[in-house]
């Protein structure tokens, strides 16, 4: 037999270890079921622990001589594992806009920069409201702040929107928050505890809608109170999902699967690297071989969808322009799928102070 060898560059251990295991989960239910053509008849996984140094960890997985590298989780990771190796790499678990293709040309990204779900709710309001005119964006200072005005200020000239962006520091997230300008939208993304200040101050006044970054979370939108009913922010996937798919299971046949080789729920994270798998494949079989170039530029000419949405590689950057991050609402105590329109488990309630009457005798799938 020969054994198709794909090596895995992730935490094992460490603070981010969870993310590392749930990505092994997810690629060993991949090498499992994945029909590789001949001459390789299966699928071997080897996981190099990416913590504390992932350069290290990067450079022992190329020395192996791997058919493909897969990895790793976590932004800092992810950047100094890339710089190590001049493999391809498929770029797992740190989906920034860095990995742009002037820069890291060898990078596959599977997933839309995180920086971009605030662009995804400036289209939600927009296919509801043609009158919404400014939009108002709170960010924690830091490098997703960058990337994040950069996203939404292009997205809010295409839009039709006014974008007023501010950044706060350490313990100034009240103060921030008191400062903002009046705006037809709303969006925060910052940390849990810095959210709940500002949200306690700004939640007060009436924008039509307001998007808090954390508020995915059950714990957080509770700590919301009253003021949680009609709140969007980012989600990730949709587990039950029997939509259709082009490349792989569906996501409630992966999520089945996954629970029955494993006895957990799979997260996020391990949908990602399953996902990242299946490009693996999907590249091999097209190209007909495991020479990085070839594998490359199958990536980049690839168009299919996945149970995470569809792949799509823009032809100028590299980044993931395909997939688009779902955005939820929350309800009458439950958060809704409302964005993108395709994987919509629930009306859009816009104004956001009608979410409590949205979707009269309906009653939509919640997301997980």
């Amino acid at each position: 037999m020969t054994a198709l060898t794909v090596a895995l560059v992730t935490p094992l251990t460490g603070p981010d270890a969870a993310q590392g295991l749930a990505s092994l989960r997810g690629l060993t239910l991949w090498a499992r079921d994945e029909h590789v053509p001949l001459p390789w008849t299966d699928i071997s996984v080897t996981a190099y622990d990416a913590y504390p140094d992932p350069a290290a960890a990067m450079r022992t997985a190329a020395a192996g001589r791997p058919a493909a590298i897969l990895g790793p989780f976590g932004r800092r990771a992810a950047l100094a594992a890339v710089a190590a190796t001049d493999r391809v790499v498929f770029n797992v678990g740190a989906p920034i806009t860095r990995f742009m293709r002037q820069t890291y040309p060898k990078v596959i990204n599977v997933a839309a920069p995180s920086s971009t779900w605030p662009r995804q709710v400036l289209a939600l309001v927009r296919s509801a409201d043609r009158t919404a005119r400014k939009a108002a964006v709170l960010l924690a200072a830091g490098d997703f702040a960058v990337e994040t005005t950069a996203s939404i200020k292009a997205a809010g000239r295409s839009l039709g929107f006014d974008v007023t962006t501010s950044t706060f520091g350490p313990g100034q997230a009240a103060l921030a928050a008191s400062r903002l300008p009046s705006a037809d939208v709303l969006i925060v993304h910052a940390g849990p505890d810095d959210e709940l200040t500002a949200a306690s101050a700004l939640l007060r006044r009436p924008w039509r809608a307001a998007a808090f970054s954390t508020a995915v979370s059950t714990q957080v939108a509770t700590s919301f109170g009253d003021a949680s009913d009609g709140l969007l922010a980012p989600g990730s996937w949709l587990p039950d999902s029997k939509a259709e798919t082009a490349t792989g299971p569906t996501a409630w046949q992966f999520t089945g699967e996954f629970h029955a080789l494993h006895g957990t729920p799979p997260t996020a994270t391990a949908a990602w690297t399953y996902v990242s798998g299946l490009i693996l494949g999907a590249c091999i079989r097209r190209a007909g071989t495991v020479d990085d170039s070839a594998v490359l530029a199958a990536a980049r000419g690839m168009d299919t969808t996945t149970l995470l949405g569809r792949f799509r590689l823009d032809e100028t950057t590299g980044l993931q322009v395909g997939h688009q991050i779902p955005i939820v609402q929350w309800q009458s105590g439950a958060s809704w799928t409302v964005w993108p329109r395709e994987g919509a488990r629930a009306r859009f309630a816009h104004p956001r102070w009608q979410a409590r009457t949205a979707n009269p005798g309906f009653t939509p799938r919640t997301y997980h």
